[in-house]
């Protein structure tokens, strides 16, 4: 009796470890795909993160010909007209506005970080005015309100497919690829973190 009923547990502990491994593989397979966008959400995203990878490239721009005006780096006028054209066109596509604004103005705040860390270097360096940089009026302002409805169009479609926290790690991970602002990432990170915390929202619905 006593050596069958061994036997039986042996047999048991032997079933199980053998399992459990098992297990664990498929549930890590299944997590993997769980956490996989899905595929027509991918182009979606890949498209607006190329945006604000744009637009974040024309913060050097603007911090060269800010370096030799002279102009502030803040420029709350030219910000608030910005943001009127946005809400404008954030209604007309049908997009909430509070959430249109607060992403354009975390894109300002990106774009400011990378041309104060510019000019900080500039000024350690004794850095002399730039020869022929791009005018604000005539090259910078035009490549900026051009990309304002692109993005306002990308968000559109954004918001029309992030309902999982698969997209969060997507635009974590593709953003590193896609994304250089050549500060180790903090101006990237504050210019995503609308998206991100929108992807966190919608997950808790």
């Amino acid at each position: 009796m006593g050596g069958g009923r061994w036997s039986f547990m042996s047999v048991f502990h032997f079933m199980l470890r053998a399992i459990i491994p098992v297990i664990l593989v498929l549930g890590a397979a299944y997590q993997a795909r769980s956490a996989e966008p899905a595929h027509d959400a991918k182009p979606v995203m890949d498209h607006l993160l190329r945006l604000v990878a744009e637009r974040l490239a024309i913060a050097s721009d603007v911090a060269e010909a800010k370096w030799n005006s002279g102009d502030s780096i803040d420029a709350p006028a030219r910000e608030a007209k910005i943001l009127d054209r946005v809400v404008v066109e954030a209604t007309r596509a049908g997009i909430d506005e509070s959430f249109a604004l607060e992403f354009f103005r975390h894109q300002f705040d990106a774009s400011k970080i990378i041309q104060h860390r510019l000019h900080d270097r500039w000024e350690r360096m004794k850095h002399p005015p730039f020869d022929a940089p791009p005018s604000l009026a005539e090259d910078i302002r035009p490549k900026l309100d051009h990309l304002t409805p692109q993005l306002i169009d990308s968000l559109r479609d954004f918001k029309r497919i992030t309902v999982d926290a698969s997209i969060r790690r997507y635009i974590e991970n593709r953003s590193e690829i896609l994304i250089n602002d050549g500060i180790g990432g903090t101006a990237r990170g504050v210019a995503l973190r609308p998206l991100l915390e929108a992807s966190v929202l919608n997950e808790s619905f």
